[in-house]
């Protein structure tokens, strides 16, 4: 029971970073929009620029993508083809979640390993961009990194979760954690984020 909990706050725990980098990229995606909005408008009536927006605007778009990869994967936003995943019996539609964490992880360790690299010699080379700014690459390509590893922990959490539910039987609960949302999730998902409707007796209607 003792490692059925700590693998219940594991999960909590990624999620909650995964929750807090996924509204930081969309607070600075916000923010470049702006910018890049008064940028237009110095660039149109006074003929003049502040500099830099292009150039900022994508390392925030790297460095957002990056870790929303791992809130996607929560979520299970990414595109899964389940044609014939849903006439499988529910072993094997285990048994393919598992291979599809699996194949996430055979993309993500090299990817994250070349990652490091580029950070690794942008510090040693102390590279610069080439613009007016003149950023430390170091920085923008750091924070796109642990998107990107943040991302793969993330896999690995949800790998070991399933094949810990797996192990005990709770077949039901593998799928909920790695299956694709049946027709029944997604209903209750988009019935959650509706407002709840009044009834006739506060003077509206269900």
């Amino acid at each position: 029971m003792a490692g059925i909990e700590r693998m219940g706050k594991l999960l909590s725990l990624t999620e909650i970073v995964n929750r807090v980098g996924v509204w930081v990229g969309g607070l600075l995606m916000f923010f470049t929009s702006a910018m890049i909005a008064v940028e237009v408008v110095l660039r149109k009536v006074f003929a003049i620029s502040m500099g830099g927006a292009d150039e900022i605007s994508s390392y925030v778009l790297a460095i957002s993508c990056s870790w929303a990869f791992g809130f996607a994967l929560l979520r299970k936003a990414h595109i899964r083809i389940d044609i014939f995943y849903a006439k499988m019996g529910q072993r094997l539609q285990s048994l393919l979640d598992l291979l599809s964490l699996l194949t996430f992880l055979v993309y993500q360790i090299p990817l994250v390993y070349f990652a490091w690299l580029v950070v690794k010699t942008s510090i040693i080379r102390n590279s610069a961009a080439n613009t007016p700014l003149h950023t430390p690459l170091w920085i923008p390509q750091g924070l796109w990194f642990l998107g990107l590893v943040c991302f793969l922990l993330t896999t690995v959490v949800l790998l070991v979760s399933s094949v810990a539910r797996l192990a005990r039987g709770d077949l039901e609960g593998a799928r909920a954690l790695t299956g694709p949302n049946t027709i029944e999730d997604e209903i209750k998902e988009e019935g959650a984020s509706l407002p709840e409707a009044k009834t006739p007796s506060d003077g509206g209607f269900r």
